[in-house]
């Protein structure tokens, strides 16, 4: 009669908690993706500084993936195009064959976790400011360390908002919590 009560009690405790534990994992696979996406663009900051090349983080935000790639490999008219193309070995003085530390994941699309979405991303080219919510786009680094400014937006199926900004005149990215105001404000919700 004991164990068929402290099992009783483990059932209902476990029943009674289930609903926040998917509240986490669906709140801890939003946070990783946003990581994911500013290691990324910090990655792509330092390969712009290291090989004196322009270096992008492509975003497609209707299949929710991004991508690194370089100028050699991109083409503004056709962002998507870039994607499987890795970065060209060189060869050095003696004949070897000298391999990028970008060769591995260049063009390599990445996926956001399960249930992440990209809400929108808020960029600017060549001084217009405009939100993507649909199609390929791309943030750039120049060897300089700069960028453009650039909010990307992350969604997640408890319609919690994350955003990832980017600071044009130093490159860097970092990540932000949205409030439930900023997101009706900017019309972030799943109605898009």
């Amino acid at each position: 009669m004991e164990i068929m009560l402290v099992l009783a009690i483990i059932a209902i405790l476990s029943s009674m908690s289930m609903p926040a534990m998917r509240g986490f994992a669906a709140s801890r696979r939003l946070t990783t993706s946003a990581q994911a996406i500013a290691d990324t663009l910090a990655f792509a900051r330092d390969m712009a500084i290291t090989e004196r090349t322009t270096h992008l983080v492509v975003f497609d935000v209707d299949s929710n993936r991004f991508w690194l790639a370089s100028s050699e490999s991109f083409d503004v008219q056709n962002p998507a195009a870039s994607t499987g193309r890795a970065a060209r070995p060189t060869t050095s003085t003696d004949g070897q064959v000298v391999m990028s530390r970008t060769s591995g994941v260049m063009g390599i699309p990445q996926p956001l976790r399960q249930g992440v979405t990209i809400a929108a991303l808020v960029t600017t080219h060549n001084g217009v400011t405009q939100q993507i919510i649909s199609g390929v786009d791309y943030v750039y680094f120049t060897p300089t360390s700069t960028s453009e400014d650039t909010i990307v937006y992350l969604r997640n199926v408890r319609e919690k908002v994350i955003a990832i900004v980017v600071e044009a005149t130093t490159g860097r990215a970092s990540i932000e919590q949205v409030s439930q105001e900023q997101i009706l404000r900017l019309g972030l919700g799943n109605d898009l």
